[in-house]
Formats: structure tokens, C-alpha cells, sequence
């Protein structure tokens, strides 16, 4: 297996990301970026393997997270605009040909990212722009206590939040503004993507990399029409949704687990072939 090398990486506002590379080859580079609250080493089977197909592979936590963790207000828009920016760069000054794996909360930054125009192709795993309307009535419930009540109240003067007390499992503690941020979007109609919250929002018309969209029946977190939700705001990109052939469990989470080496692994890494002029010479050689 490809093991990792640690890197920093500095954002145009100075802050320092901490990462992994996974050095593969030629074949393009690949971005992970990651869940709220999952740390980059969840990804380190998933960042291997793509690494022994040839792909030069880097995944990172954001600021005020895990590695990169860090005193200071956090403001969640900058995970976009500033470090998912600097990591498409770093990728992009590696090869041309470049990509983004994104999960949850990593398929929703890209259009605030300025370089994301410049990419080769994306991966979604479980990309929402999450709303209760979205959500089985049965769920509506906890999610509110979530976002109306636990967040607000564990965040106030607060530096960092526990997962725990959000009900969010035992990852590492998040930084109260990331948390408060995201809570604060899922309160709004449309997401991050409400007038509200004063976004620069043009670069998710100019993403025009095709996007792989995977979404899966039992994914609580992520329900077909929250998916749906988030994918509307990408209107330049040709989309290619799977997920429904997914068999046993795969939840929010699953598809990151090795059991899915050869079934959903596969599919992605012969997906991303497809847009990879390298790869495709490679392959008629």
C-alpha cells in the first residue's frame, strides 16, 4: 500500500493546512476533501488504493480542525474560498488533469472555490444542500433539536464543540464557528445558498467538469431529494448519478469502507478513466 507523506500547505490568508500526499503517478491528481467532522485519516485506505491507479492523491483537514486545528474564530465559507482553493491549486500545479473526491459538506464548497473551473472532473459521495423539507417527517424532529437548538446552545462562546454532545458521534471536537455555520445554512431555506447569508456564489455556474454523483437508498443524512437540492446548483455540469445498484448497507458512510474496494471503487476509478486524457493513453498503450 502507498503510504502518505504529511505536507503543509499555506492559504492565501496565511493560514497553514495540514495534509497528505499519496504519490501514485502520472495519471492525474486527486483532491479528498472531507465531511464536517471526519478527519482526513478516514480516507486513507480509499487515498491509497487511487494512488496505486496512478493518481497523485492529497487529502487535508480544514482549518480549526483535526491536524490543522488552530485557536481563532473559523468561518465556515472559508473551508471553501480558502482551503479547498489551495489545495485545487497545489493539484492543479501537479497535473493539468486534476480532480476532487468530495463527501458530504465537500461536494457543497467547490463553487466557492475559485479553482474548482479548472477541474478535470468531481467525484460527490453523499453531497446535500440540506433543508428539514428535505428530510422523511419521522427525522424532521432530531434534525431541529440539531440545528435550532444543540448547535446554537454548545457553540456560544465557545472556541470548539464536542461531537458527542451534538449527537454527532466521538470524532474530533469541531471549531464552534464551522459547527454554527453549518447549522445556521440548514436553517435557511435554500442552504448556504440563500441571499442571506451574502455568498459569492457565480463560481458554481462555472464548474463545468462533469460530476459523479453518488448517493445511496439508505443514507439517512443524505436523502435523494437534498441531493437533488445541491446538484440544481451546479448547471453547467453534465452529472452522472449512481448509487441505486449499491448492495448491503453504504449509509452516509460506507462508501469510503474497503468492503466497497471492488464494487463502487471500481465504478469511480473507471468513471474518472473516462475524463483522464493520461489514463486514456495509457490505456491504448
Amino acid at each position: 500500500m502507498i503510504k502518505a507523506t504529511p505536507l503543509q500547505l499555506r492559504c492565501a490568508d496565511g493560514t497553514l493546512l495540514a495534509a497528505r500526499e499519496y504519490a501514485g503517478g502520472e495519471a492525474g491528481a486527486v483532491v479528498i476533501s472531507a465531511a464536517l467532522g471526519v478527519p482526513q485519516g478516514f480516507y486513507a485506505a480509499h487515498a491509497a488504493w487511487l494512488a496505486s491507479l496512478g493518481y497523485h492523491v492529497i487529502s487535508f483537514d480544514n482549518r480549526g480542525f483535526g491536524d490543522s486545528a488552530k485557536g481563532g474564530p473559523i468561518d465556515l465559507a472559508d473551508w471553501g474560498r480558502q482551503d479547498l482553493e489551495a489545495l485545487l491549486r497545489h493539484a492543479r500545479s501537479i497535473n493539468p488533469y486534476h480532480f476532487l473526491v468530495g463527501h458530504s459538506i465537500g461536494c457543497q464548497l467547490p463553487g466557492l472555490a475559485p479553482s474548482s473551473q479548472h477541474l478535470s472532473g468531481a467525484v460527490f459521495v453523499a453531497g446535500t444542500a440540506p433543508n428539514l423539507r428535505y428530510y422523511p417527517w419521522s427525522q424532521r424532529p432530531a434534525l431541529a433539536l440539531l440545528w435550532y437548538g444543540l448547535v446554537p446552545w454548545f457553540t456560544r462562546g465557545r472556541d470548539s464543540v464536542a461531537q458527542s454532545k451534538l449527537g454527532l458521534g466521538k470524532g474530533p471536537v469541531l471549531p464552534s464557528g464551522a459547527a454554527a455555520g453549518w447549522a445556521r445554512w440548514a436553517r435557511s431555506h435554500d442552504y448556504l445558498f440563500s441571499p442571506e447569508h451574502g455568498l459569492d456564489l457565480s463560481g458554481y455556474a462555472q464548474v463545468r467538469a462533469p460530476i459523479l454523483a453518488w448517493n445511496f437508498a439508505d443514507d439517512t443524512y443524505a436523502p435523494k431529494a437534498a441531493s437533488e437540492a445541491l446538484l440544481r446548483h451546479y448547471p453547467a455540469a453534465a452529472i452522472t448519478r449512481r448509487g441505486s445498484e449499491a448492495q448491503g448497507s453504504v449509509g452516509h458512510f460506507g462508501y469510503f469502507r474497503e468492503a466497497h474496494r471492488d464494487t463502487l471503487w471500481r465504478a469511480t476509478a473507471d468513471w474518472l478513466a473516462q475524463q483522464s486524457p493520461n489514463q486514456q493513453e495509457r490505456a491504448r498503450a
